[in-house]
């Protein structure tokens, strides 16, 4: 299994950024954060070590004694389906990894009948619907910017959302958003992974964690586990063993990757820097 991209990478600095996501409504295009001291995320072993275990489980020794936030980071969830990775994500912040790490506090959808809307309105939370059609790419962007901004998230996660986000995102928020993706992108990239890794009888697949940049799927990788689909017997039990993997390492990798942040800044919410 092949742990990078094809294109290798480099890890942008984890440093928060001092200007305010809205700054990209006024024509803000400051580019992103140096690359000259990339992070080595040691924590991509960890993930790997475990991939199916509880979410609970996966949380313990992530930060161990050392120092934690004194709050959370604000997470708004991107999605376009029934939200299976948004209630591990909000299962994690009540009783796992992102416990005190993290807190979501907006999901954004281009679906009105997004399963995943009724999972975040369950849980209280504000959601906002974009329709595509109509609307370039970034025209889309620009008007989930304009409402995302208010809720002065630190971290976007994209947990099933099947558009690709343009530069008026990924230059707001310039290595602060989070893709999960169900396969090894130097393998395939893009929609349907799991039909794909079932047609190509494929032994085993993999989930990968990576930042988002304006290609598809080509941002630096932070995680990936194996998903075993030896004995699978159709593409719906193939998805169903990916998401068990899905469910755990997703929510492990966003609450290390918040403590990388914190590490390296000593101090989050970025939002307070940027409001």
């Amino acid at each position: 299994m092949t742990q990078d991209s094809p294109r290798s990478p480099r890890l942008p600095s984890l440093l928060c950024t001092s200007r305010n996501p809205a700054d990209a409504l006024n024509g803000d295009r400051s580019p992103p954060p140096s690359e000259a001291d990339p992070i080595q995320t040691s924590f991509s072993n960890q993930c790997l070590a475990s991939p199916e275990s509880s979410i609970a489980t996966a949380g313990r020794g992530l930060a161990g004694s050392e120092e934690r936030p004194t709050s959370p980071a604000r997470l708004v969830v991107f999605l376009s389906g029934r939200g299976s990775n948004l209630a591990a994500l909000l299962a994690a912040q009540e009783n796992g990894p992102l416990r005190g790490l993290g807190e979501i506090v907006g999901v954004v959808s281009d679906h009105p009948s997004a399963g995943g809307l009724r999972v975040a309105m369950n849980a209280g939370l504000p959601t906002l619907v974009v329709m595509p059609q109509g609307r370039t790419r970034e025209e889309h962007d620009q008007a989930i910017l304009r409402q995302v901004a208010r809720w002065r998230p630190d971290l976007l996660l994209l947990a099933g959302y099947r558009r690709l986000v343009s530069s008026v995102l990924v230059n707001a928020f310039p290595g602060r958003i989070l893709n999960i993706h169900p396969a090894d992108p130097a393998q395939f990239r893009g929609l349907h992974a799991y039909r794909w890794a079932w047609e190509q009888a494929l032994p085993e697949t993999t989930v990968t964690i990576h930042l988002v940049d304006e290609g598809m799927d080509t941002g630096p990788i932070l995680a990936q586990a194996p998903v075993d689909l030896r004995g699978a017997n159709g593409p719906d039990e193939v998805e169903q063993r990916g998401l068990r993997v899905e469910h755990a390492l997703y929510p492990r990798t966003v609450a290390e990757y918040i403590m990388q942040r914190y590490r390296q800044t000593g101090g989050l919410p970025c939002a307070a820097s940027s409001a």
